[in-house]
């Protein structure tokens, strides 16, 4: 009979051990890391300037959760581009990154992300924005 009891003690502390631990926001990475979509200014072919703000939470930068090896933007004229896309890597400046795009042509229409990469999480994007280089006209007859 002891040893029921002792063993539902036990069982119930461990419940009430994993409920508290299972809603802990400390860890996960959308409170620690993130990214805001690009800002693009001066969108004149061949270039365009890309801003984007980091937030990076700095005692997870300090404690050595999050280790942030490299930042830029991605962009294509495909949707969704990826660190395999064509790139250009900056360094965030008080909390802000700034790069230019170059090779970009007139009359068309790319997709930009800023990235990070996060050792050993992988690469983090923001969100997508599409922007048009030069006017794309219609022909008249």
């Amino acid at each position: 009979m002891k040893l029921n009891r002792w063993l539902n003690i036990v069982m119930m502390s461990c419940s009430f051990l994993i409920g508290f631990t299972a809603c802990d926001d400390d860890n996960n990475d959308y409170g620690e890391f993130s990214l805001n979509a690009p800002v693009l200014t001066e969108v004149v072919a061949p270039t365009a300037i890309a801003t984007s703000t980091v937030l990076v939470n700095k005692k997870a930068l300090d404690e050595g959760n999050i280790r942030i090896m490299t930042y830029g933007f991605c962009y294509s004229t495909s949707k969704n581009p990826t660190i395999y896309s064509a790139t250009v890597k900056t360094f965030p400046e008080k909390g802000k990154m700034e790069a230019t795009l170059t090779n970009l042509t007139d009359n068309t229409v790319y997709y930009v992300r800023a990235f990070a990469t996060l050792y050993p999480n992988g690469v983090v994007y923001s969100p997508e924005i599409e922007m048009t280089v030069g006017v794309i006209e219609t022909p008249t007859e």
